[in-house]
C-alpha cells in the first residue's frame, strides 16, 4: 500500500530594516535574519501518530533534517498550497543546510484540488473547513492573536509555543479532513492502486483511495475508444478501466493537434 503523509510547516519572518511601511523594495543588505522554519506537524494519513518539532533557538537544521527523512519515506504528500510554499521552503532548506535531494514523491494539494473541481468563494483552508462543515477545524488564535503568535514565538515565550504547537498540529487534523472530502472528486489524483502489492488480485482497486468494491456503472467514451466505468464504494470516486472494449475502427479518426 502507498505511503501518504500530511504535512504543514510554519515559518519565521523575514527580520529586515526598511524605512517605510507600504511596498517596500527589500534588498538583501537590509535583512537582518532570513526566514526559517519555525515548527511543523506531520503525520501518516488514517494513522493516529503525530509528528512534531520545533525550532526555538534559530537553527532549523534538526527539524528540516526529521521532515526529509519523512518524506524520504512518503510515496504521496498532501499539503494546502504545497506545491507553492511548504514543499518549495522545505527543499530551499535542506539545501541551505547541505542534505541530500529528497527521494521522489507525488505532492497532493488540497488547495489545486479546490481550484481545479469547484466554484468556491474562496480556497483558504479555514474557509474550506467552514464551507464543508469538517469536525476539525483550524484553531484561533487564543492568548497570542495573529502576527503576535510568530513575534512571541521568535522572542522565546514558552507560553506561545505551546499555542503554535497545538495550531499546528491542528492544521494537519483538520486538513487530512478536508482531504477526504476532496478526494473522490479529484480528476488529477495520482494512482494509489499501482502502489498494491497484489499486482495479481481479480477485482479492481479504486485509484483514489484503494478500495476494492468497485462497481461497474455504464461506459465512458473517449475520442478513440469505449470503456468501462466504475465507481468505488468505499470513496464514491469515479473510475474506469484502462483498455477499450474492443478492437480500434481503422476508420475512427480524431482531431488533428499541432
Amino acid at each position: 500500500m502507498s505511503k501518504i503523509l500530511v504535512v504543514d510547516i510554519e515559518t519565521s519572518p523575514n527580520l529586515v530594516y526598511t524605512w517605510g511601511h507600504w511596498k517596500q523594495n527589500i534588498s538583501p543588505k537590509q535583512v537582518v535574519t532570513p526566514s526559517d522554519t519555525l515548527s511543523y506537524a506531520a503525520k501518516w494519513l488514517g494513522e493516529d501518530e503525530i509528528f512534531y518539532g520545533e525550532n526555538r533557538k534559530g537553527n532549523d537544521r534538526k527539524i528540516i533534517s526529521d521532515i526529509c527523512a519523512l518524506l524520504d519515506e512518503a510515496d504521496m504528500v498532501i499539503a494546502h498550497n504545497g506545491d507553492r510554499f511548504d514543499i518549495p521552503r522545505i527543499k530551499a532548506r535542506a539545501l541551505v543546510h547541505g542534505f541530500k535531494p529528497i527521494s521522489p514523491f507525488k505532492a497532493i494539494d488540497t488547495l489545486k484540488i479546490a481550484k481545479r473541481e469547484f466554484g468556491f468563494q474562496a480556497n483558504s483552508l479555514e474557509y474550506l473547513l467552514n464551507i464543508l462543515k469538517c469536525k476539525v477545524r483550524k484553531g484561533g488564535h487564543k492568548k497570542f492573536p495573529g502576527f503576535v503568535l510568530w513575534t512571541e514565538c521568535m522572542k522565546g515565550n514558552v507560553e506561545a509555543w505551546d499555542e503554535m504547537r497545538e495550531y499546528n498540529i491542528l492544521d494537519i487534523l483538520s486538513l487530512e479532513e478536508l482531504y477526504l472530502k476532496l478526494r473522490p472528486w479529484s480528476t488529477l489524483h495520482p494512482n494509489v492502486a499501482i502502489y498494491n502489492e497484489d499486482q495479481e488480485q481479480e477485482n479492481p482497486v479504486c485509484p483514489k483511495c484503494g478500495h476494492t468494491h468497485m462497481q461497474y456503472r455504464g461506459y465512458s467514451y473517449t475520442s478513440v475508444g469505449k470503456y468501462h466505468r466504475l465507481q468505488c464504494q468505499g470513496c464514491h470516486g469515479w473510475s474506469r478501466t484502462r483498455f477499450t472494449l474492443a478492437k480500434t475502427n481503422k476508420n475512427h479518426v480524431v482531431n488533428a493537434v499541432n
